[in-house]
């Protein structure tokens, strides 16, 4: 019985090892952590233009394993898009988010409410 047990685990151990690891990723990033760092860090123009052609490149070259825009970078885009005088691309952007990922809705309704809230005063 002993020695069962043993044979058993063995063969799971082996075959565990066997399976390849998974290589592909989800999405593509086109090195977003660094353009989003450097552009908090700095705010400045140079670092902005390099961050709106980051979330671009998110957006149009998806090549990973979705094949779909990562979740938050519509709604990302679009608060930086609104902050930076594009409001109505930047509320495009947001109503894409909530569409491509519904479960944000509760989220960006409330952003869009808080900024037609401030449009009113």
């Amino acid at each position: 019985m002993k020695r069962l047990r043993i044979v058993l685990s063995a063969c799971v151990l082996s075959l565990a090892f066997c399976v390849p690891a998974a290589s592909e990723t989800l999405y593509s990033w086109y090195g977003y952590q660094d353009k989003s760092y450097r552009y908090l860090k700095k705010n400045d123009a140079a670092s902005y233009k390099n961050l709106v052609q980051c979330y671009e490149s998110i957006i149009k070259n998806q090549k990973m394993g979705r094949k779909t825009v990562p979740p938050g970078i519509y709604a990302d885009y679009g608060w930086l898009l609104i902050k930076n005088g594009d409001k109505e691309k930047g509320i495009a952007m947001l109503k894409k988010e909530m569409e491509l990922y519904p479960e944000s809705s509760v989220f960006i309704n409330r952003i869009l409410q808080r900024f037609t809230d401030e449009q009113k005063k």
